[in-house]
């Protein structure tokens, strides 16, 4: 007969795995949702380094979320046929979580440096729509 007292020892490196999920104690953590037509975070500044995204699609629709480093004002980046270009000038995609489908939580996890930042969504009419925050690395 096994005792559960036997298994804790074998288990219990596999349960702070599980608990701690993948954000490492050295990054930051921004949680925050996408949803119609707006992009929430809890925190609108971080320091710089090494910084962990964690986005619910808390909408009904799919949407993407993209890091822009940019010093245009939220909502600014010139838009042409319901999206703005990603290469354009002023503008500088540092990474993103493609588009995601509703009910889904995706993880994006970066290296910022200081600087003006939108978090947006591009995908046809939603920048427009009002799906852009600004987002401050110090």
């Amino acid at each position: 007969m096994i005792r559960i007292s036997h298994l804790f020892p074998l288990c219990a490196p596999l349960l702070l795995v599980i608990s701690c999920g993948s954000v490492t104690e050295n990054e930051a953590l921004v949680s925050g949702a996408v949803t119609e037509w707006s992009i929430d975070v809890d925190e609108t500044t971080a320091s710089a380094g090494d910084l962990t995204f964690r986005i619910t699609n808390s909408g009904t629709i799919d949407h993407e979320f993209l890091v822009v480093k940019t010093d245009l004002p939220s909502g600014e980046i010139p838009v042409e046929g319901g999206l703005f270009r990603e290469d354009q000038e002023g503008i500088q995609v540092i990474d993103e979580i493609p588009q995601f489908s509703a009910g889904r939580t995706e993880e994006l996890t970066l290296r910022l440096e200081a600087g003006q930042y939108q978090l947006v969504c591009n995908l046809p009419g939603h920048y427009q729509a009002g799906m852009h925050t600004n987002f401050v690395v110090k």
